[in-house]
């Protein structure tokens, strides 16, 4: 069945832990350790290559991110991204939703405004 998720990231997949790639980037550590979350590891796991970390709702993405850390964030180009997907599970060790990067769809780009 279909559903709809939520990310934080920019429009080609690249995120705050790692790249579209797989790399570790650890720009939520660094780069904007602004962010409410931004002490939370999210440490290489091979089962999740392939795969992009996404919330059930917008609602479950605020408990991730803050409104102030979107907006911050909305500055140095990255957005809520909107998916449909068909190829999801909830990823017990991180407790959170993963979806398949390759059979996923972005529909959308969220902005707050301030």
């Amino acid at each position: 069945m279909e559903k709809t998720f939520y990310r934080v990231g920019t429009a080609t997949n690249e995120g705050l832990w790692y790249d579209k790639k797989g790399g570790f980037t650890g720009l939520i550590h660094n780069e904007f350790d602004f962010c409410s979350n931004s002490k939370l590891e999210m440490p290489f796991d091979n089962d999740l290559v392939g795969w992009l970390s996404v919330a059930n709702s917008l609602e479950h993405l605020y408990t991730w991110f803050t409104r102030d850390d979107i907006i911050k964030l909305q500055d140095e180009g990255f957005a809520i991204l909107e998916y449909k997907a068909i190829d999801y599970k909830f990823y017990t060790p991180f407790q959170h939703n993963v979806i398949n990067e390759k059979t996923s769809i972005l529909v959308g780009e969220l902005k707050i405004t301030k």
